[in-house]
């Protein structure tokens, strides 16, 4: 008996070392995240995932989203999974870059993956799924509650000057049935010219400017701006990408309107706001209302970790909203607009497995327990990320509790739902198209070409520019 149990022990110990000797497979991610981000992925979800399932994870930097093909290339036949920017998923999708799903996956487990992410359907191609949801993006409209206060409470002493202001523009003055309502989820476009104006005829700091901003650097977030409008104002991906039709010329045309009426505080263009200026300027209290994602309002309001300290000094003061309506600037016959859509574009990043990953089972693990429940409440809540299961969406209020950071994730949910599938065109020359918005944006509205003669906009000078200087360039940049 001594002798059998001796050997027992011997087997099961050869089990053990030989189990130990067995190699672990390697996995390479390819990433791009901010810093504390990113380290908070390599120090504990990638460690945290080689405890559960015995494997070595290396996590690689890439800089510019526009060389991810690049790196894929380079590195091909290594990499595991990578991070995905919803802008570039499309074409690197067209190229046959990432393992189709059902490739791997069995039907049951197929079924499984769509009733667990939410829009899984713009990760397809041909209509397949290739691409897992990480997280999703939308801009809100972020403002001082104070501020808005003080314009709700005052706008009528100002009603007759703003009727002579917005007349320049539309030769009527407000709507007929004008009203700024103390909800900012009920604004439109009108909404934001009003209370912008009143505040830039009001002392504030010892000062009278205009308070409203966005980005106004000389990349795609300052172009996106744009782009929303003319989804809101009923273009499509088609009119976007042509830059034609009346949503574009709208479009433009209320920027220009903004900006002659002192609506803007012209410092985003002369100093080429990016997202962090327009936080110090909420900071400085220069700015009372702007447009941003969810990570901008961490930021700003500030969490007290992974160095997300806030800039506002009053944080309790930050206030989020759905994106106002479009409308149209010229009124009908009875003194009311032509409606639009509160849907912008949703954005995001994805996870993708590369189609010569050396085992893409293995890559979908990974994936799927980065985005699992207890992983993703914990990254979103930490680093702004609106979640992708529909476990999380369904019940946000038992996930992140109230307070702000509740506030800003139903506001996003919200919002998400506006959009709908609303998401920027998928055309490899789409980055050449959002180069000529901002020279377009440059032209019109920062050096003020919107008009023969005059300090006015006017709209068919604008229209005019469009359709014969722009739309052609763009003609040929997708040729």
């Amino acid at each position: 008996m001594r002798i059998v149990g001796t050997g027992k022990w011997l087997f099961t110990g050869a089990l053990l070392v030989c189990t130990a000797c067995t190699p672990r497979p390697q996995m390479r991610v390819l990433i791009s995240m901010m810093a504390d981000q990113e380290a908070y992925f390599k120090n504990e979800v990638a460690r945290a995932f080689e405890k559960k399932v015995p494997s070595q994870v290396e996590v690689l930097h890439y800089g510019s989203t526009d060389s991810l093909e690049y790196y894929l290339r380079q590195n091909a036949k290594t990499i595991s999974l990578v991070k995905v920017p919803f802008g570039k998923a499309a074409p690197l999708m067209q190229k046959g870059l990432f393992a189709p799903l059902d490739g791997f996956l069995s039907t049951e487990e197929l079924k499984q993956f769509k009733d667990t992410y939410l829009l899984t359907t713009l990760g397809s191609y041909n209509g397949k799924p290739c691409l897992v949801p990480r997280k999703f993006e939308t801009r809100l409209m972020v403002y001082c509650k104070s501020k808005v206060a003080d314009a709700v409470a005052s706008w009528r002493t100002w009603k007759d000057s703003l009727d002579s202001a917005v007349a320049r523009y539309n030769g009527y003055g407000l709507p007929a049935t004008y009203l700024l309502e103390s909800d900012p989820n009920e604004w439109d476009y009108y909404d934001i010219f009003v209370v912008g104006w009143i505040w830039s005829h009001t002392l504030y700091n010892s000062r009278v400017q205009p308070r409203i901003g966005h980005r106004g650097k000389q990349y795609s977030g300052t172009s996106q701006r744009v782009i929303d409008r003319i989804y809101q104002l009923g273009g499509d991906s088609a009119d976007v990408l042509h830059m034609r039709g009346d949503a574009v010329v709208e479009a433009i045309y209320w920027e220009s309107i903004y900006t002659a009426g002192r609506v803007y505080n012209d410092s985003m263009w002369t100093e080429g706001w990016s997202g962090a200026d327009i936080w110090k300027q909420f900071a400085s209290e220069e700015v009372f209302l702007s447009f941003m994602t969810q990570l901008d309002c961490f930021f700003l309001h500030g969490t007290g970790m992974d160095n997300l300290d806030g800039y506002m000094t009053r944080p309790d003061d930050m206030g989020v909203a759905t994106m106002p309506r479009a409308c149209t600037v010229m009124l009908d016959s009875t003194g009311i607009p032509v409606y639009g859509s509160k849907a912008i574009t949703t954005g995001g990043w994805w996870w993708g497995i590369p189609a010569d990953a050396p085992d893409p089972a293995l890559s979908f693990k990974l994936a799927s327990f980065i985005t699992a429940t207890s992983s993703q409440i914990q990254e979103c809540t930490r680093f702004g990320m609106i979640p992708v299961r529909k476990d999380i969406l369904s019940d946000m209020s038992m996930m992140f509790g109230g307070g702000w950071i509740f506030d800003v994730y139903e506001v996003s949910f919200k919002q998400l739902v506006e959009n709908g599938y609303t998401v920027l065109p998928a055309s490899a020359g789409f980055d050449k198209v959002n180069t000529l918005y901002l020279k377009l944006i440059d032209e019109v509205v920062v050096r003020r070409n919107w008009a023969a003669e005059g300090t006015v906009p006017k709209r068919d000078y604008i229209q005019n520019l469009i359709s014969t200087a722009y739309h052609p360039a763009v003609e040929r940049v997708l040729r």
